[in-house]
This record gives structure tokens, sequence and C-alpha cells, in this order.
């Protein structure tokens, strides 16, 4: 259990959506099948709980900064199970608030699935309620509610409503945690991969941010990977025969290190560098191993 969940944090960002969507069906599915609704909202009481059910669920997803912490505390696996969990608790949340949207436009519960889907929702928000909702909401309200509490209301949960997707956004732009800040986490990610996926991931991550430049005259150009083999070929710009003798060194203390593909080569990984001159041409090729690290 322990390892699937960690392997959760592998996933690329089209994978964990679909997860995601998943979770938000099957908590309204649930919440359909064991929630008795008896109350009803009327169109502003439903556009808060909205507003709100999202803010809530845009600030859950916080808790992944947390994650290098969770790791080393050995809460890992809480962490991800309350983190997920909070996109069905949503789906939850929205069943909630969509049957009781439609017992007060219709006395029942039927229309709750408009809640899901989009572009059809708009009718649970702007069709009239019946005379399906308590005593107290069949009371006249005054014209200061309808016509001006209401609307200020309406426009609030708005302005919510375009914070949290304001805050979504900004959320997609940033980096939750790097998985160096915790040793144990890169274990168990480590763990949770083979060597050849591990470095298929990283090539694959990598090279949506080529070309990368190293300094004024090297640019990683291409990233590969071959089995339990990952080829770095770097651009050298300037013209130059060869490198010191202690070059191959100074690669192994970088390449060998937590943080870049330490793990990886410790459990035989070999990361294979090419550095390229004009034209092409070969100046020379490293194979970082077990060995080099181990020096």
């Amino acid at each position: 259990m322990d390892q699937f969940l960690v392997s959760l944090l592998l996933l690329d960002e089209m994978a964990i959506v679909g997860i995601s969507f998943l979770l938000i069906v099957a908590g309204g599915i649930l919440a359909a099948v064991f929630l008795n609704v008896n109350t009803s909202f009327r169109r502003v009481s439903y556009i808060w709980f909205i507003a709100l059910l999202g803010l809530a669920l845009t600030i859950s997803q916080f808790l992944w900064v947390l994650t290098p912490a969770a790791a080393d505390a050995g809460m890992l696996s809480p962490l991800i199970i309350i983190a997920m969990g909070s996109f069905a608790m949503f789906g939850a949340g929205l069943y909630f608030s969509s049957a009781a949207r439609s017992r007060h436009i219709s006395g029942g519960t039927s229309n709750a699935v408009l809640g899901f889907i989009p572009l059809a929702n708009l009718w649970l928000i702007f069709k009239a309620g019946g005379t399906h909702g308590t005593d107290v909401e069949r009371k006249p309200r005054s014209a200061l509610s309808r016509f001006v509490f209401d609307p200020l209301l309406v426009v609030a949960a708005l302005c919510i409503l375009m914070l949290s997707q304001g805050i979504d956004k900004a959320l997609q732009n940033t980096t939750y945690y790097e998985a160096s800040d915790s040793q144990v986490l890169s274990n168990l990610l480590a763990d949770a991969q083979t060597l050849e996926e591990s470095f298929a991931a990283e090539a694959r991550l990598s090279r949506a941010q080529l070309p990368i430049r190293i300094d004024e005259s090297t640019v990683i150009s291409e990233i590969e990977a071959r089995g339990e083999t990952l080829i770095i070929t770097y651009d050298v710009e300037i013209e130059i025969s060869g490198f010191r003798t202690d070059f191959k060194t100074t690669l192994a203390q970088l390449q060998c290190a937590p943080e870049m593909f330490g793990s990886d080569i410790a459990r035989g990984g070999i990361v294979e560098m090419i550095y390229r001159g004009p034209n092409d041409r070969v100046i020379e090729t490293f194979k970082i191993t077990q060995k080099d690290c181990a020096l």
C-alpha cells in the first residue's frame, strides 16, 4: 500500500488530473448512496457553498509542500491519503450542495447529478426555486434582502471563486517540493521505480527544458535514456582539444550527489556524458558508474 501511494508522486500531470477527477466522481457516488439530504439551498446559498468548497479544495493542495517533512517523519502515506482524499470530499460536498439545490427547485434530489456536468450545472444556479423548501424559505422575503443583500452576497461568492482560480493557476506554475529536500523521500521514490523507469522519466522531464545552458560556452542539447544508462549530450561552443585529467573526478562528484543521480548510480545505473565541439565533433565521452562514486 505504501509503495503504491509513493508511486502516485511519480505520475505525470495528466494522470494526476485523471485520478483527481475519478476521485471527485467517486466521492459524489458514495455521497449519493449514503447521504440523505433533507435540507434545501436557495441560489445564493448554493453559490456560496460551491465557492467555499472550491476554496477549501485549493487550499488542501498546499499539503504537498509538506511532502519532504512527512517522508522524514514517516507520515508520507497519511499525507498522500489526505491530499488525494480531499478530491473525494469535494465530490461528496458537491453532491450535497447539488442535492440541496435540487430539493429547493423540484422537491427531490434527482437533479443533483447536474452539479457534476459543466454548463448543465448552470441550471441549478439560475433555475428559480419552487414551493418545496422549508417553512422559513416559503415566507416572503423583503425587498432589501432580494435586491440588495443577495446581489452583494453573489458578488462576494464570485470573488471567492476567482480567488480560488487565481490560487490554482499559481499552484500549477509552482514546484511544491524537490525530492532532494529529503533523503528519505529520494530513497522512497527511487525504490518505487526501476532504473529504466527512473532514467526514462528524467529524460522525458528534462527534454521539455532543453536546451539548458550550463555556462558561457556549454549547453545540454540532448538527454536520452537507454535502459539502465542515461545519456547526456553537451555542446561545447568553442574549439578545445580535450579536458583536464581530473575532469572526470569533478563530474563524478557532481553526478553522484544525492540530489543528482546518486541513488540511481548506487543501484547500478550509468550516467554517460558526451561532449561535442563545433561541427558535432566528439571531444570526449565520460561514463560515471558505482566505481567512480566510491572514489
